[in-house]
């Protein structure tokens, strides 16, 4: 009987570490934003572990089960952890002043040693909204007095990022956070998301990669990899990013919902599409009426424009007014000016997206619009846009700018214009030869339409001494500059001139009939 009593209290002991060893797998989940996974695992042990059932109760919070929630933690009212998850779900219902209530009396019941209901109480602020998250800090600081270790840090870190001007306190919380091997890979990853909003995106590249080297089960990292890779343009690798985080989620609507969206963000178009409209054939849509908005985008950017107009009126019609987006309206004017009758609409919907940007930074939208007005052939309004983004002196404007304000002024004709752009293109990048190339252009269209006067000519030779005479992206540009060239001289009965110029076009184009007529001409020229 002795041994059958050792053999039974070794069984409960087994028993309970193996059970402690699976609430750990669901926190981990939890932390993993692998929800469903989490349910699945603390499901079974919630009624006897209240630890267990706190995180399952968050778990239905990362789900937007709110009220799921809210009876998973009412089963253990006196339990620190579950109580704090008790105010979660009161700010959730927006009751802030009830769940800061509830909250200082858990973090009350702390002890010298009992550091527990100060962190749990910090984390219901934290990750809730309505709270102070300056008490949050204070709350975190206190615990770490009695116990060091990564989650106090990381908490600490992301009750930090809610105060403007915390993100260099947050960076060292992370740094903290990162000698304890259970927080490791998710502070870098923390550390990774300060650096990606501060569009520092190759530190944030880094910091993502570290993350995924130290748990290549942690799926978020590849996440946030396929977004900073979006952002350098690097959009193969986006796609295989996150195509690597699918495999290491849930698969969830949502996991699926971001697999599109990066599919969308790295230009894969027909498969976002096809990927958004099997959710919306599940009935989807009505739940998350954000992906009539990627529906939209796509299909404008595959050229459907009656499915993308269909869409984005499902998207405004369904969507919280609060979640519309600037791009939204631009989206919407650039699809309704795919035709002509609509330019109105357009307009208007513009109008909109530019009311609800509150960045500081308006170039960016000014492109958007520029370019959608390109797009319509409606080069005079382009012009105005473009206009508009150099004149909000952005650090991010680039020559490239000038250059498509100017064409849209020499699209519309309106000569003057254009040469004063490309003038001053010329002087802020004086390396960037296509600003000669334009003022030969504009003043060939503008005072020298019969090739005569030679209006063009220093402009176009300045080009020539600029690029490459080989560069066939350039050929239809150097054909342009020689036969204009060849045709001055000529027009001036400067014979050698003509020659020069009428071979370097037949040595681009054998078969180019004004470089033939020419050198027939020359015979009688004196």
């Amino acid at each position: 009987m002795k041994f059958k009593g050792v053999l039974a209290i070794g069984l409960l002991m087994l028993s309970a570490s193996l059970s402690a060893q699976t609430v750990d797998e669901g926190i981990t989940m939890y932390k993993y934003a692998r929800f469903e996974s989490a349910k699945k695992i603390l499901e079974p042990l919630a009624a006897s572990n209240p630890m267990a059932n706190y995180y399952l109760g968050l778990s239905e919070l990362g789900l937007e089960n709110n009220a799921a929630a809210k009876t998973i933690f009412q089963k253990y009212p006196e339990d620190v952890a579950n109580n704090s998850g008790t105010a979660r779900v009161l700010f959730n219902e927006n009751k802030g002043p009830e769940a800061m209530s509830m909250l200082t009396k858990t973090a009350a019941k702390a002890k010298k040693k009992d550091w527990a209901p100060l962190r749990y109480a910090a984390d219901a602020i934290t990750y809730s909204e309505g709270g102070d998250p300056n008490m949050a800090v204070e709350w975190y600081k206190k615990a770490i007095e009695t116990e060091r270790n990564g989650d106090l840090y990381m908490g600490m870190g992301d009750a930090y990022r809610k105060m403007q001007g915390g993100g260099g306190n947050a960076m060292s919380s992370y740094e903290d956070a990162e000698a304890f091997p259970v927080t490791k890979s998710i502070a870098n990853y923390k550390m990774g998301s300060l650096w990606y909003a501060a569009k520092n995106y190759d530190s944030a590249l880094v910091k993502f990669n570290k993350s995924s080297e130290l748990d290549d089960t942690n799926p978020l990292p590849y996440k946030a990899l396929a977004d900073a890779y979006y952002r350098v343009k690097k959009y193969k690798t986006a796609k295989e990013k996150i195509e690597k985080y699918l495999e290491r989620s849930d698969k969830s609507i949502t996991d699926l919902i971001e697999y599109a969206n990066v599919l969308y963000l790295s230009q894969d178009y027909p498969n976002a599409i096809s990927r958004m409209n099997e959710l919306v054939a599940k009935g989807e849509g009505d739940k998350r009426p954000y992906m009539y908005r990627v529906l939209g985008y796509s299909q404008y950017e595959t050229k459907d424009y009656a499915n993308a107009l269909m869409n984005m009126n499902k998207f405004f019609a369904k969507i919280d007014p609060k979640k519309i987006l600037p791009s939204d309206y631009i989206y919407l004017g650039r699809i309704l000016l795919t035709d002509s009758l609509k330019s109105a609409e357009a307009a208007a919907a513009f109008d909109k997206g530019i009311a609800i940007d509150t960045t500081k930074d308006k170039a960016p939208l000014y492109k958007q619009l520029g370019d959608a007005f390109k797009d319509a052939q409606l080069y005079g309004i382009a012009a105005q846009y473009y206009q508009k983004v150099l004149e909000t002196n952005s650090p991010a404007i680039e020559a490239n700018d000038y250059w498509w304000c100017g064409a849209m002024y020499y699209y519309n004709k309106n000569y003057e214009s254009a040469d004063s752009l490309y003038k001053l293109m010329g002087e802020k990048y004086p390396t960037e030869p296509s600003s000669f190339y334009m003022r030969g252009n504009v003043t060939l269209a503008s005072k020298d339409k019969d090739y005569k006067n030679g209006a063009a000519s220093d402009f176009f030779t300045k080009w020539l001494s600029m690029v490459k005479i080989d560069d066939p992206v350039k050929k239809k540009n150097l054909i342009k500059a020689y036969t204009y060239l060849a045709m001055v001289a000529y027009n001036a009965d400067k014979k050698e001139e003509t020659r020069e110029f009428a071979t370097k076009l037949q040595t681009l184009d054998p078969n180019d009939d004004t470089a033939k007529q020419l050198m027939v001409a020359l015979e009688a020229m004196k």
